[in-house]
């Protein structure tokens, strides 16, 4: 008991010592913001996928060119030649850059919707972590309230054995229950510990771990209920999936720009002269034209129809991978609404057994004091008890946890991760 007592009051005093870093959850998702790994490399993926669509933009942007120069050359006789040359072109039509283009704009919107997907995964992980603190902190509170109570439960039966009421069976079984639920005790602590490391490995900034998160676990009112056909086109993965068959129908069409012929403007104007390092204005040529390119067996001779059908088989797998993605999604959310359904009902079960189990525990202490109730069914009461306390808590937590997957799954972080 003394030993007991001793790590009660250090874990008080850990506790009074770090009173005030207490973790908000509002704090937690700020410094997920700022620092998650995952959520930094996919916001660079994004600008990755921007600047690429600006590359292709340039495509129908004018090009200029600007050339000065100076060549000597001799066969017999040695001549110089100083030049200047102004150039520029413009593409008016190409096929193949057209689709480029819009695949690109595809990329983007694809990658938008992973950036979603995985701020919805941080988010859960976030608040999956966040919710293990929560439990693991009342679960401590839990276990030792148990603890007492085989303490005391262990001295009446000690007390009964010395007034020869009791076996010394019983007597040393009271004694294993209450060191059982000693060492359960020690487990909730070291449980802690290493939910506070998860906690700190998905905010993605190593902090000191000696600190606690605000907040219990309750029965969160929740009503978000929706029809799993009409929400399915707003989960990531099938956004993802359809931007995946977007980008594959835009690469059939750029394999196919290869059978269209492209037009372009050019323009030049220049100066030259053999001797004067900046040619007189009299030496002025220039030159304007309009050019009509028509690709014939570019690549080789089966290049553009072999492009072309492997690019359409690689639309057909995407298409199906669409429809498998719409399916799977489907199941995952019609799951995920029984998960939270079955959770909020063991919740209200769990209520009503622990609020019997309280009333049979001092019913049945009060009997066995008196000796009119057996050791071993006094022991299954209290077992009883002792069970429903920790199936409640377990409820909270799994109900909670249901709850987060279900944002996860439609890509919802409640306007927190960003």
């Amino acid at each position: 008991m003394k030993k007991f007592l001793t790590i009660i009051f250090i874990f008080l005093f850990t506790n009074c010592l770090f009173a005030d870093t207490v973790l908000t959850w509002q704090q937690c998702v700020d410094i997920a913001n700022e620092n998650n790994q995952t959520l930094v490399s996919t916001r660079q993926d994004l600008r990755i996928a921007e600047y690429d669509y600006n590359i292709a933009l340039n495509k129908y942007y004018p090009s200029a060119n600007f050339r000065y120069g100076f060549s000597r050359s001799g066969n017999g006789h040695t001549s110089n030649s100083w030049s200047t040359n102004l150039s520029a072109s413009q593409t008016i039509y190409n096929f193949q850059n057209s689709a480029e283009i819009k695949s690109k704009k595809a990329s983007i919107n694809k990658t938008v919707a992973q950036l979603t997907k995985t701020c919805a995964d941080v988010y859960f992980s976030i608040k999956e972590a966040f919710l293990k603190m929560k439990y693991a902190q009342q679960n401590i509170i839990l276990l030792e309230n148990i603890y007492k109570l085989r303490s005391q439960s262990a001295d009446i039966v000690r007390l009964q054995y010395e007034g020869g009421k009791e076996s010394k069976g019983n007597m040393l079984r009271s004694k294993a229950q209450k060191q059982s639920a000693y060492i359960n005790f020690l487990n909730a602590q070291r449980e802690l510990v290493v939910a506070k490391r998860a906690l700190v490995q998905t905010l993605g900034k190593d902090i000191p771990i000696d600190f606690t998160v605000e907040g219990t676990l309750i029965t969160v009112k929740d009503d978000n209920s929706f029809d799993v056909d009409e929400i399915v086109s707003s989960v990531p993965d099938v956004i993802i999936s359809s931007a995946a068959v977007e980008i594959a129908e835009y690469r059939v069409l750029s394999n196919k720009g290869n059978l269209y012929p492209n037009i372009s403007a050019s323009a030049s104007i220049g100066l030259s002269d053999d001797t004067n390092p900046f040619p007189p204005l009299s030496s002025k040529n220039w030159n304007v034209g309009v050019g009509l390119n028509y690709p014939i067996l570019s690549g080789g001779l089966t290049s553009i129809s072999n492009s072309i059908k492997s690019s359409k088989i690689a639309l057909e797998q995407n298409k199906e991978n669409y429809e498998k993605t719409i399916l799977a999604s489907k199941t995952e959310l019609q799951n995920i609404l029984l998960e939270i359904e079955k959770t909020k009902d063991s919740i209200v079960i769990s209520e009503m057994l622990l609020e019997a189990a309280i009333q049979r525990q001092k019913e049945a202490t009060v009997k066995y004091r008196a000796g009119t109730m057996e050791f071993q069914t006094w022991q299954d009461i209290e077992q009883e008890y002792v069970n429903n306390q920790i199936s409640h808590l377990s409820a909270l937590y799994n109900y909670n946890v249901a709850l987060a997957k279900r944002d996860r799954i439609l890509g919802n972080t409640n306007g927190d991760i960003k």
